[in-house]
């Protein structure tokens, strides 16, 4: 791969972009090492400890990785990468089929999904159209739900728009993509602070303002009358037909929290049937606590944000400047 002007990011054949990180986190992560090693034992038994919280509280812990793009787009790669046959997210997957945990695997149904088309944006991290879909049909299978009709017979447009990777870039480079909708059975019942602030545009464009997000789906004409909480990232929870989305069209009462960290207070004062836990393939880099209060942290931020004057009080009191 040619490493283009942005650090981090690495070109493939025709115009294909990736995150691989600025230090090469991504290649750390991939190569079979004993560091590589130490770090999936330490999320396996961190797993381990939250099926059997989950259970305790009578909920089922399901557990998802999304795979890199290069994993399933490693035919646009022009250069050599290690592991791409076994990368992380399966070698924890063989971790945890020695326990009692639950994992989903998207690896094949992606690739699947890869011999009728792209299943990855170009010029993002994220998927397409026909990877959300790849990917929600393997979660109802796991979560022993019928997909929806009406999300799987989506329509749309066709659109342009300059994304992530592409943004980096100078000058920065747009995408056509399908922007796929469907109707919208259920309804948003609750947001927190966070999510609230968001929506008044006031923080548009700017970074840290999505991690601590929650809000709750609900809806009365779904098939299964389950509730889940689902923690998870922009897989998740962005705006769009993503899967909290998808899922809330399936499940009577979707709780989504934007958050690597689980709150298990949240989870035992909803009570749910499953715990959904989504993260993507990089961030397995670092392994949670689940220390973590989603409300409060949020109007911790959204506080810090609507007050920058007690920050600067604060630092000037521990003398920070």
């Amino acid at each position: 791969m040619a490493q283009t002007g942005a650090r981090g990011i690495a070109v493939g054949r025709d115009g294909w972009l990736f995150w691989i990180g600025r230090k090469n986190e991504l290649v750390d992560l991939y190569t079979d090492s004993p560091a590589s090693r130490r770090l999936l034992r330490r999320w396996g038994r961190l797993v381990g400890t939250r099926v059997r919280r989950a259970r305790a509280l009578g909920a089922t812990y399901v557990h998802a990785v999304v795979p890199e793009k290069l994993a399933i787009h490693a035919d646009t790669l022009d250069k050599p990468f290690p592991s791409l046959n076994d990368p992380p997210g399966k070698r924890l997957g063989r971790l945890l089929a020695e326990t009692e945990a639950e994992l989903v695997d998207l690896y094949e149904p992606l690739r699947a999904a890869r011999a009728e088309g792209p299943v990855y944006l170009k010029t993002d991290t994220h998927w397409n159209h026909r990877g959300y879909i790849a990917a929600y049909r393997a979660l109802c299978a796991a979560l022993g739900v019928t997909p929806a009709k009406h999300v799987l017979a989506a329509t749309g447009e066709t659109a342009r728009f300059v994304f992530d990777l592409g943004g980096k870039l100078k000058p920065p480079v747009d995408e056509t993509y399908f922007a796929h909708a469907f109707p919208r059975l259920a309804q948003r019942s609750e947001a927190n602070a966070l999510v609230q602030l968001r929506e008044t545009g006031r923080v548009a464009g700017r970074g840290g303002f999505f991690v601590g997000s929650r809000a709750v789906m609900r809806n009365p004409e779904a098939a299964d009358p389950r509730r889940i909480v689902l923690f998870g990232d922009s897989y998740v929870f962005d705006q769009g037909p993503r899967l909290t989305a998808m899922l809330a069209e399936s499940f009577a009462e979707v709780h989504a929290i934007w958050s690597a960290e689980i709150d298990w207070a949240y989870v035992g004062a909803v009570k749910p049937d499953l715990v959904v836990y989504e993260i993507a393939e990089r961030f397995l880099r670092r392994v949670p606590t689940d220390r973590f209060s989603v409300d409060a942290f949020a109007e911790s931020r959204v506080r810090r944000e609507l007050n920058p004057n007690l920050v600067e009080r604060l630092r000037r009191l521990l003398g920070l400047r």
